[in-house]
């Protein structure tokens, strides 16, 4: 059987393409067609997929009578924007976790990095007095408890519930963004800018991006077009 397709009792595994083989856009059509099975799960591998190419491959689940049951991949950003979108995603690791850094991939050379290379990646809760601190871009895969800290100079990214105090761009970046699947901190920083997180609950399966917008803190609905590595 092809290994793109892998059949799993009543639904099948899809596996993108590698980048050198194919373009993911150019073969999730096919790979659609091909299974015989309406619920599919799929395997990203290390495509890099934002918000916006979430919605375009599940208008393309969706038009071919598929159902996507499940998403796993090697990239944290992927994850997120899976999430994001209210899909069932978690992050495809052959290592053990912990906190750890991720080899970062290469910016474009037309964009001049503005921070370290890098993500720093940490499983688990952070609870009271705990205090996570990086000069990179922190990928969270679990809750910020009440008393917990995080800090970073560059993007913060949570995949849980950020309900303690995060600072992103500590070294002055007013690009940095706070993101996570529930934001109700204790307090955001971004730059020098400090606000309170909001009282009301968020949408349902949407994502959290807290940005500075003229020099004040706002939360919008999150749209993960890339995780800034540096």
């Amino acid at each position: 059987m092809d290994d793109a397709i892998e059949l799993d009792r009543i639904k099948m595994k899809l596996k993108l393409p590698n980048h050198r083989d194919q373009h993911w856009k150019d073969a999730i059509q096919d790979l659609l067609v091909a299974a015989n099975t309406e619920c599919v799960d799929l395997d990203c591998g290390d495509w890099l997929l934002t918000y916006t190419d979430i919605q375009d491959l599940m208008v393309q689940v969706d038009q071919n009578g598929r159902r996507l049951d499940s998403l796993i991949s090697n990239v944290p950003a992927t994850v997120v924007s899976a999430r994001a979108f209210g899909v069932e995603a978690r992050l495809q690791q052959s290592e053990p976790f912990g906190s750890r850094e991720l080899i970062s991939q290469e910016l474009p050379s037309d964009t001049p990095p503005t921070q370290p290379t890098g993500v720093m990646f940490h499983q688990g809760t952070l609870r009271s007095g705990d205090y996570l601190q990086s000069d990179r871009s922190i990928l969270i895969y679990g809750d910020v408890n009440p008393g917990a800290t995080v800090s970073s100079c560059g993007d913060i990214l949570i995949w849980g519930r950020l309900r303690g105090v995060a600072h992103a761009g500590t070294d002055g970046s007013t690009q940095a963004r706070i993101i996570a699947l529930q934001l109700r901190p204790l307090q955001l920083r971004i730059a020098d800018a400090v606000a309170r997180g909001p009282d009301d609950l968020p949408q349902p399966g949407l994502a959290e991006q807290a940005s500075l917008r003229n020099g004040v803190i706002k939360i919008d609905p999150a749209e993960v077009l890339s995780f800034r590595h540096g």
